[in-house]
């Protein structure tokens, strides 16, 4: 450590078999309001101790819920399966470009409900070496309609709808093509949650707080 400190280089002789930072238990942070967040890996169960490398968000079981896989150093990845009651409602949307790139990374939409404004952003690359889904998810609370929906693709071409024409796919993942006002339901083909929870180092989360 000393000779890290004067500037040496990295070396195994420092570390053996644990990274810089050694074993440390997970954090997981729910926002519970008033610009306050509380640590609840605990009281969930997804503290894991393993050397993590890189956390992705995605609906891994296409439950409607976000769900966590971690990449371990020398170990097998740890999922996280979101199985939260009380959520609220939700929708994804996966976009297709068509004069902007076919994975529409960099599109921004905003979309209206509640009287308020959330946006997202399709990404890529949109961690430390992970990968989020590149489907945009909204969490909706209660709401059951969208009051309006707004895409900024990455080419600058600007693509509005009304709420009304997205209310039909609430809790599901809708498709949509730049350029083309028709939208369809999509379905990932994801993998039966029964397969899903039968996988090595596969957990669930209980406990009240949502992941939305």
């Amino acid at each position: 450590m000393d000779q890290y400190k004067q500037g040496a280089f990295f070396s195994y002789e420092f570390v053996g078999e644990n990274s810089w930072n050694g074993y440390e238990r997970k954090c997981l942070f729910a926002n519970v309001g008033g610009g306050q967040f509380v640590d609840v890996a605990r009281p969930t169960g997804s503290d894991s101790i393993k050397d993590g490398r890189g956390v992705a968000v995605a609906d891994y079981n296409g439950d409607g819920k976000l769900d966590l896989i971690i990449n371990n150093n020398n170990s097998a990845p740890t999922i996280y399966l979101n199985a939260l009651k009380n959520v609220g409602r939700c929708i994804e949307m996966k976009l297709v470009g068509t004069s902007s790139n076919r994975d529409a990374v960099g599109a921004r939409v905003r979309l209206g409900v509640a009287g308020k404004t959330l946006t997202r952003q399709v990404e890529a690359g949109s961690g430390y070496a992970s990968e989020a889904m590149l489907p945009v998810h909204f969490g909706l609370g209660d709401a059951a309609r969208i009051e309006s929906v707004e895409i900024t693709w990455p080419n600058g071409f600007v693509q509005r709808f009304t709420g009304g024409q997205f209310d039909p796919f609430i809790d599901r993942m809708v498709q949509i093509e730049e350029g083309n006002d028709h939208l369809a339901e999509f379905s990932a083909g994801h993998a039966p949650p029964h397969e899903v929870a039968s996988m090595s180092n596969a957990k669930r989360l209980q406990g009240r707080p949502s992941l939305q």
